[in-house]
This record gives C-alpha cells, structure tokens and sequence, in this order.
C-alpha cells in the first residue's frame, strides 16, 4: 500500500487524504491529447515516498560526491510518485468520459405528466448506496434514487403537482428553494407543513410565478438530508423567450460538499462529466450550489459572463473567469467557445481539488472541439 510519513508514523495514502479533508484526485485533455494520453505508456508502479515539504528555511539535502546516491533516489522516487498520480486521475478522467468509470447518473431531466392542465411529476425518497468517485460507495438520500435528483423543468406561468412518497426510516420536506410559493408549500416542518414521516406520502401544487435557476432539497434535517443527496434543480423557464439569452447549449452544474465529499453533480474527479462543445457555440452553464462552503469556479482560457443571479436578470451583465458560488447561490452563465482544447474547470479552493495524489473533488473540463 502507498504510504505517507508524516511525524513518526506511516499513513496508507487513502487515510492520510481522508484526515486531511482530501478526497479522490485528478484533471482533463483532449481531441489529440486524450489519444496521447490514453495511448501513452502506463505509469511505474507506486513507490512508498515522503510527500512531507521542507520547513522554510531548511537546506536542501544534496548527497556528496562519491556518496550513496540514496538521497537523489529519494527525490527522484517523490517526483515520480506525484507525476505518476497525476497522470493516472487524468487518465482515469479522459477514460471516464468513454465509459463511466462509478455506477449511477444524477441530475436527468424528468418529463412530466399532464393532468387537466397540471404538469405532474412522482419522486420517491429512497435511502441507496451511490457511487461518487471510483471504488468509494456512500450511504445517500435520494429522490428517484438518482443523487442529483431529476432536473424538474416547466415554464413561467405553468401549474405544477410534485408528489413525494418517502420510502426513508426518518421524516422529510421539500422546500422549493428560489421558487415563489404559497406559504403552505414553501416546505418547512412544524413552520409551514407537518413533516413527512416515513412511509407516508405528500404532494406539493402551486403555480410558477418567477423564472429561472432554481432548487428543490430537503429542509429537515437537513444539513444531513441535503449533503446526503436530498437535492435537485428546478428550471423554470422564462414565458418570453426573447428576455433570455440566446444559447446552443446547456449545462447544469450541482455543487456539494461535505458528507458526500466534493462533488458535481453527484460525482468527484475523475467521475465527473466534461462540458463538450464545439468552437463558435454558446455555452449556458447554470451553477447551483446546494452545498455548505463556497466555491469559486474557476475557468481556463476563455471567461465567462454573469448575467443572471438566483434567477434574477443582471441590469449589468459582467465577465469573469472565477466566479465564487456561495452556498445557496444560483448563477446563470453565457461562455462564448472560442479557443479550442481541454480547458480546466475547477473550484479555486485547491483544498477541494488538488492534493500531492492529483486533482480530485470539484474539477472538470470545458471541451472545445474543431
């Protein structure tokens, strides 16, 4: 097993990550470059090495001539070890974007039924064992056993109906986070609605008054419900078109932290999802953070423009390549797809995306193909 020293002791690397806060490890390529890199030579075995920084200060050991060469063999081991590891999370990433390297997908859109008028949709709240980065199964909460949950998805001035049976051994809520509602079915146990208790069933109808990028996620219990996988986008859409942006096309990006690690949209490097586009597009890229810390999110090579805020329209639009996403925070993006290549896409907290073991956590890629 890799192992890292840190005082006396010898750590297996996987817990030395997990007691740091480290979770995972990776980044992204492309077009030619993910041929390259998925045809390159497979990286040296692992060695057992020292990822320990010398104090400021502290003289560099150099091994005197004619003395062992066990000292630069020492560095050499280091440096190989951290390349090595790096490689392969993004080996591992590019591989990912052929064949899913975790069982289970998130954040799918969820067609509704029409009912004399009324756009239905059924959830259940299950609790499952979901998959975030390769080999690390969680215990979730989830709605229709998909962490996300499914993308609900209606217009300005539709009536909608979700109805929720909760399949869980402790009671829930649905509160629909951004979405003007009565006060009866703004979800809030014991203030708005008695909770919904485990194995009975509960449904929730108003009518769409306010669009754009919104949430729906559990609000009991909820610092463990929601970080747990009880959480989803709702999208309503402008009923004039014209006062959107025009795009070619779309992403929607989750943000979680905590108990299920950093994750975007239920998965962490290398499990995530690259954006691929072609040179010319608009890309829509709607960032919803229904985690607990902040992320700034940080774009290589090309900005992107901020034009809407929890759902609201800018009055003046404005550019950025690292946009900071607090928790509960939407953000309604436009990236214009001009230069192409893999394009590293990550929070800017490199506590949530990149260790000595590579990049992890809250990273993707933007691809921009020819």
């Amino acid at each position: 097993m890799d192992e890292t020293v840190i005082g006396d002791h010898r750590l297996g690397r996987r817990t030395f990550l997990k007691r740091a806060g480290l979770v995972g490890a990776a980044i992204p390529m492309a077009g030619g470059l993910i041929a390259a890199a998925c045809n390159d030579d497979k990286p040296a075995a692992s060695k057992s090495v020292d990822y320990r920084t010398p104090e400021p200060g502290a003289a560099t050991a150099k091994p005197a001539t004619g003395a062992s060469p066990a000292a630069s063999a020492t560095a050499v081991s280091v440096a190989d070890q951290i390349d090595n590891d790096h490689k392969k999370a993004i080996t591992d990433f590019l591989a990912n974007q052929k064949t899913p390297l975790t069982k289970g997908k998130g954040n799918l859109p969820l067609e509704p039924t029409i009912e004399n008028g009324v756009k239905v949709w059924n959830l259940t709240v299950d609790e499952i064992d979901w998959e975030t980065v390769p080999g690390k199964v969680e215990k979730v909460r989830a709605y229709n056993k998909a962490v996300p949950g499914p993308i609900l998805r209606a217009t300005e001035g539709d009536r909608v109906k979700v109805n929720f049976k909760n399949n869980l051994t402790e009671s829930t809520t649905v509160h629909w986070h951004g979405i003007t509602v009565p006060n009866s079915q703004d979800g809030v146990g014991f203030l708005t609605q008695d909770p919904i208790r485990p194995g009975a069933s509960w449904s929730y109808e108003f009518t769409l008054r306010n669009s754009g990028s919104h949430m729906y996620h559990s609000h009991h219990n909820s610092m463990d419900q929601v970080n747990r996988g009880l959480l989803g986008a709702f999208i309503v859409d402008p009923k004039d078109k014209a006062s959107y942006p025009k795009y070619d096309r779309e992403f929607i990006m989750v943000l979680n932290d905590s108990l299920l690690g950093f994750t975007i949209n239920g998965k962490g490097f290398p499990a995530t999802d690259a954006l691929v586009v072609k040179k010319g597009e608009r890309v829509l890229v709607r960032w919803l953070n229904e985690g607990m810390m902040n992320h700034p999110m940080h774009l290589h090579g090309m900005p992107m423009q901020v034009f809407a805020q929890d759902g609201y329209l800018l009055a003046s639009p404005y550019k950025c390549d690292t946009l900071d996403v607090p928790p509960g925070n939407r953000f309604d993006t436009i990236i214009e797809a001009t230069e192409p290549g893999a394009w590293a896409f990550h929070c800017h907290i490199l506590s949530h995306a990149e260790s000595p073991a590579g990049l992890f956590g809250l990273v993707t890629a933007l691809v921009v193909t020819e």
